[in-house]
């Protein structure tokens, strides 16, 4: 009975482990589209939005922009160039994601994860979700130029990008001298990854939470989640 009882207790601290903390991994993305949570019907359930999207020159999308990697023609929506990570300091930082395969999952919500492989292994972000679709509910495709176009690149119609993007389609660059071949105003996002991060990010492990969203990340986005 005492054995039993352990295994008991051990097999329900283990499972609320894995409540408060989910395996998953990282992969990169710039993509210049228009985020999917730029739609108010996309939002997550409370959240105030919808995210905001930019024009070719990154002001403000004029409105009834089309999203520039599905339309053509003069009033285009893209990826605003702030959604870059931002350095909070040597352990963390701040930026945004696509993450979820549902919108409405998803959209406007925080997440804060810790890699536990790769060169930033004990390094921790937390992010706010921008985007869906295509992404499993463990990853997080983190904005990153220089990330890889993927599978829609609105990247030439804005800056004259590669028809695949900078480096390979899907992840980017592969070095950080690689960052230069991208726009000025993009290569501090670029240099990012190899310098803060300490290499490529594609497929390291993470351990990760759903958090309060800080305020820095919401102000620049321009939506905020329902509290937790």
């Amino acid at each position: 009975m005492f054995k039993l009882v352990n295994i008991l207790f051990a097999s329900l601290a283990l499972a609320t482990l894995a409540r408060g903390q989910t395996a998953g991994t990282t992969t990169t993305t710039w993509d210049c589209c228009e985020p999917a949570c730029g739609y108010t019907s996309n939002l997550s359930a409370g959240a105030r939005g919808p995210v905001r999207s930019c024009n070719k020159t990154n002001g403000p999308a004029a409105s009834g922009a089309q999203n520039a990697c599905f339309s053509s023609g003069s009033n285009l929506a893209f990826s605003c160039q702030t959604y870059q990570p931002i350095i909070i300091n040597s352990m963390l930082s701040y930026g945004f994601a696509g993450h979820g395969n549902t919108a409405t999952a998803t959209c406007c919500k925080c997440y804060q994860f810790t890699w536990t492989s790769g060169a930033a292994a004990g390094k921790s972000m937390i992010v706010q979700s921008i985007n869906a679709g295509g992404i499993t509910d463990t990853d997080f495709d983190i904005y990153t130029p220089g990330g890889g176009v993927g599978d829609y690149n609105g990247c030439t119609a804005q800056y004259g990008a590669p028809a695949t993007g900078w480096g390979r389609q899907y992840g980017g660059v592969t070095s950080d001298a690689e960052c230069y071949q991208l726009p000025s105003n993009l290569q501090a996002g670029c240099h990012w990854r190899w310098q803060w991060a300490g290499g490529d990010i594609n497929n390291w492990k993470i351990t990760y939470k759903q958090v309060n969203c800080p305020s820095q990340l919401t102000s620049i986005s321009g939506c905020t989640p329902a509290p937790i």
